[in-house]
């Protein structure tokens, strides 16, 4: 049996179609459809129900396809681990965050990993959460940096920090007054109190949007939303002229808060403790770049 049987079972298996499979694996149907039926034959069973569309697997296609994922993770750990035992510093490495973590995380993180690391290919991945667990599902990202929790058990992960959520405010707005303060200890605000005010939420798949909803169902009410955005700076932004109130989490708060423009800060109440962390698929090797790269994470953010 040949590894690349197995790469091709998988990808049928993945696509539900010899047709569709054979175009992302570059080769002839035909050709698939003959090494499929050539391994069948091999081990003596059906692996896929043909009946059916879109094609589906039999009982004994499920385990073979699991054994099938072990064996490709065992073998893609093994030529890492070789790649490490000769030493080398080369490599690639695939980083997923959402937009603002990159221009949070990377300035900090990067010029050190890079003076360690210089001849290792460094590709960047952003996008919503769901979009990095999407990512991830398929092996597109190495290390992805998220909020817990991950919709999937078959991951690790190592903390970096943990954040309370904030609510950001106009500065002169009369909540202000009410609840005096400054940005370095944000005092307490309930969202009960501001349920008649205008928001401006950071757009569905956003790990920001996905806690605001929570809370707003913990707190009664469905906000009135005067717009949505991906851009945390465009809604700090719309916060400090008065447009409405938004939420953030310390660090972005200090990465997107211009001094011309300046907001209120305050700990939201229902309370929300954001845990931050380097995600990876369990029983991954992790090569000496990439531990370094969680390491320097963990130690400098």
């Amino acid at each position: 049996m040949e590894l690349r049987q197995l790469r091709y079972m998988l990808m049928v298996a993945e696509e539900r179609s010899f047709s569709r499979a054979a175009e992302k694996l570059f080769i002839a149907q035909p050709h698939l459809s003959q090494y499929i039926q050539k391994l069948e034959k091999q081990i003596g069973v059906k692996l896929f129900d043909r009946s059916t569309t879109p094609l589906t697997l039999t009982y004994a296609g499920e385990e073979f396809a699991r054994a099938a994922r072990q064996l490709l993770q065992l073998d893609s750990n093994l030529l890492q681990q070789m790649q490490d035992f000769a030493e080398e510093k080369t490599g690639r490495l695939a980083v997923g965050m959402s937009p603002v973590r990159s221009a949070y995380i990377l300035p900090i993180v990067l010029p050190t990993f890079l003076a360690r690391y210089p001849n290792v290919e460094l590709s960047l991945h952003e996008g919503t959460s769901a979009e990095l667990e999407e990512w991830m599902n398929h092996g597109v990202t190495d290390l992805t940096i998220l909020s817990l929790p991950i919709n999937s058990s078959d991951y690790s992960h190592e903390v970096l920090l943990e954040e309370k959520f904030l609510i950001v405010a106009p500065p002169n707005h009369p909540v202000a007054k009410r609840h005096p303060g400054d940005n370095a200890n944000p005092p307490l605000l309930s969202l009960r109190e501001l349920e008649a005010e205008p928001f401006i939420l950071l757009q569905e798949g956003q790990a920001l949007r996905r806690i605001a909803d929570l809370l707003f169902l913990q707190s009664g009410y469905r906000p009135r939303t005067v717009l949505e955005t991906r851009s945390y700076q465009a809604a700090h932004a719309l916060a400090s002229i008065g447009m409405g109130f938004t939420f953030s989490t310390k660090s972005v708060s200090t990465l997107h808060n211009n001094p011309a423009t300046p907001v209120r800060l305050f700990t939201a109440a229902p309370a929300f403790t954001r845990t931050l962390a380097v995600v990876y698929r369990k029983g991954k090797y992790l090569t000496k770049y990439e531990q370094a790269f969680i390491s320097l994470t963990k130690e400098l953010v």
